[in-house]
């Protein structure tokens, strides 16, 4: 709340505690009234009142105190955390984290472009509240993003990548939601599943089963795969940002950017603009919007 802000509150405080003396006396009267109406009416009618009827008269009650407090009703936006994989210069290496590489393009360039192209769809459309954790400028590990989307009050997290393969015929999307040992799983599970079916749409073959697949990393920190269909919960961790971050979440790959055709239908200028599009109509579908 701003300064301003806290001098309008203190003020509209001060009129209801010193002020409209006869607002005031004139709804409690009303309210007394009505109040002794619903008990007469009560003792008068016992039998529609325990099956659960309700008075014309508590009825205009409970509508007026709607009208007297109409900040409760205000709904707030929804918020929506994009996450741009890799970008930024990363201290461990000393070189900026530009993911895979392959097509003449960096997967870095192509996850911020895509990101920002959704977030933008998201405030255009008025009901979200889209944040970015990261913007390319500073390298970002994955627990420091899942920490700001769950300090943002994130309901949903889009994590944004692309595959390499040194065989450049290898192709396909598929992507990763929270594993079934967490409690956001069945949420992310619902919102991979819409993802899928749009980027199928799109062309992108699905690999695996059907595009969504489980990732953990063992003790040694090697990563192995389990197919979507297998609900069987492990205890190994999966992506960190995935797992931190405290909300329903989705760490895609889109495709490969070793693959010239994956390339075509996501990374250019109107894969990136396709990509977008479909991810903003999973997450109104998602969240149950049109």
């Amino acid at each position: 709340m701003t300064p301003v802000q806290e001098k309008q509150v203190y003020r509209s405080r001060n009129r209801r505690r010193h002020g409209h003396g006869g607002l005031a006396a004139a709804i409690a009267v009303a309210v007394i009234c009505a109040v002794t109406l619903g008990v007469l009416q009560t003792k008068a009618a016992p039998a529609r009142r325990a099956a659960g009827a309700v008075s014309a008269t508590e009825s205009t009650v409970e509508t007026n105190l709607d009208a007297l407090a109409p900040a409760a009703k205000t709904e707030t936006k929804i918020v929506v955390a994009i996450d741009p994989g890799h970008g930024g210069v990363n201290p461990n290496i000393g070189a900026e984290d530009a993911g895979s590489e392959g097509s003449g393009l960096r997967e870095a360039d192509i996850t911020l472009k895509t990101a920002q192209l959704v977030c933008e769809k998201l405030e255009a459309d008025g009901r979200f509240a889209p944040i970015l954790t990261a913007d390319g400028t500073e390298y970002r590990k994955p627990s420091r993003r899942a920490e700001l989307a769950k300090a943002a009050g994130a309901e949903l997290l889009l994590s944004i990548h692309l595959n390499y393969d040194a065989d450049s015929s290898v192709a396909g999307f598929e992507c990763y939601p929270a594993t079934p040992q967490l409690a956001t799983n069945a949420d992310s599970l619902r919102f991979a599943g819409l993802i899928a079916e749009k980027f199928a749409a799109l062309g992108l073959d699905l690999r695996g089963a059907d595009g969504i697949r489980y990732i953990y990393f063992d003790a040694n920190d090697n990563r192995y795969i389990r197919e979507s269909t297998d609900a069987t919960p492990i205890a190994d961790p999966t992506f960190t940002i995935v797992q931190a971050c405290g909300c329903p979440a989705v760490l895609v790959e889109e495709g490969f950017i070793s693959n010239t055709q994956d390339v075509a239908r996501i990374a250019s200028d109107a894969g990136c603009e396709a990509a977008a599009q479909a991810y903003y109509d999973c997450i109104l579908a998602y969240f149950d919007l049109q």
